[in-house]
Order: C-alpha cells, then sequence, then structure tokens
C-alpha cells in the first residue's frame, strides 16, 4: 500500500517520543502512527510517500540542533519524495489536469477551509500510485473522504484498514 502523507504527520513522526498528556488527539495519533511504523511500514507493506516541500521546509529551519534532528527522523523513515505540480512547483514534477483542477476548485468552494490544502489533495488524490493520504485534518480526511481509489484517512482509520484487509 502507498500511503502519501501530509504534512501534519511528518511532524508527529518527528515527534513521536514527545509527550502531550493534555492533548488526547495527540495522543491517539501518535499510538497509530507507531502502530503503524512498527508493522506494515517495518514490514515493507506500506510506503509512506512526502512532498519534497517538507524536507525544503526542514532545511530551512533556523535552530541547526533541531534542523538536524529533524533531518535525521526524516532519514529514518525513508520518505519517497513525490510531486503532482500546482504553481509554484520543483522538479521532479508532473502537471493537474484541467479537468483535475476543476475538480479541486469545486472542492475548495464547497469546502473553504480546504484552499490551504489543495496542493495536498492534487499530490494525494491524482497519483494512480497512491492508496491512502494520511492526515490528522479531520476536515480533510472528512470533507474529502475519497477521490477515486485514494481514501484520505485518520492514523486511528488508517490502522483499522490495515487489520481489517490482514484478517
Amino acid at each position: 500500500m502507498n500511503v502519501f502523507v501530509d504534512t501534519s504527520i511528518v511532524n508527529n513522526f518527528l515527534d513521536l517520543e514527545e509527550h502531550r498528556a493534555y492533548d488526547s488527539n495527540w495522543q491517539e495519533n501518535v499510538k497509530y502512527l507507531k502502530q503503524i511504523l512498527k508493522g506494515p511500514v517495518a514490514v515493507g507493506s506500506v510506503t509512506l510517500y512526502v512532498n519534497p516541500s517538507i524536507k525544503q521546509q526542514i532545511d530551512s529551519t533556523e535552530n541547526e540542533k533541531r534542523k538536524a534532528e529533524l533531518l535525521a527522523k526524516f532519514h529514518e523513515f525513508r520518505f519517497t519524495e513525490f510531486n503532482l505540480t500546482i504553481f509554484p512547483f520543483q522538479f521532479p514534477a508532473k502537471f493537474v489536469s484541467q479537468e483535475q483542477a476543476v475538480f479541486i476548485q469545486q472542492l475548495c468552494t464547497e469546502h473553504p477551509g480546504l484552499l490551504k490544502d489543495e496542493k495536498i489533495i492534487a499530490d494525494a488524490g491524482f497519483d494512480d500510485n497512491i492508496d491512502v493520504l494520511l492526515t490528522t485534518d479531520k476536515n480533510l480526511a472528512h470533507q474529502v473522504g475519497r477521490i477515486g481509489k485514494v481514501k484520505f484517512l485518520l492514523p486511528k482509520e488508517l490502522w483499522e484498514d490495515l487489520t481489517r484487509s490482514n484478517r
């Protein structure tokens, strides 16, 4: 299974050991992310994809110690970089079709809060190789739900999906 991860998930991966007792959503996400990493990712049945911009964001971290920690974690997870292009872009890149652009525009018109996520929607939703977009953003997961065969899921939902398919 090929899973495209939202920036929120990468941030969670990079801070898995951080303890946030006050945040039940964080605790739930970390619980299921750890299970996904120790199980399906570790055995190779799940490949994690990211947008190359995530590494650029890490590279621009001003705190050198934090940058080194984040880069080490980023490389530890062996993310595969993928980029379907909406301007601005970087290479390697593929461009969205007119039909795909219209679909995203309509989705964002129906759900204006998704406008900030148009890039991740394009990257995950229109790649034939992607099965799931993994996010901690409940609005993104539940307002989009699915584009073609690509499911938009929260960590718990992905874990449940993976365990159901292994029965």
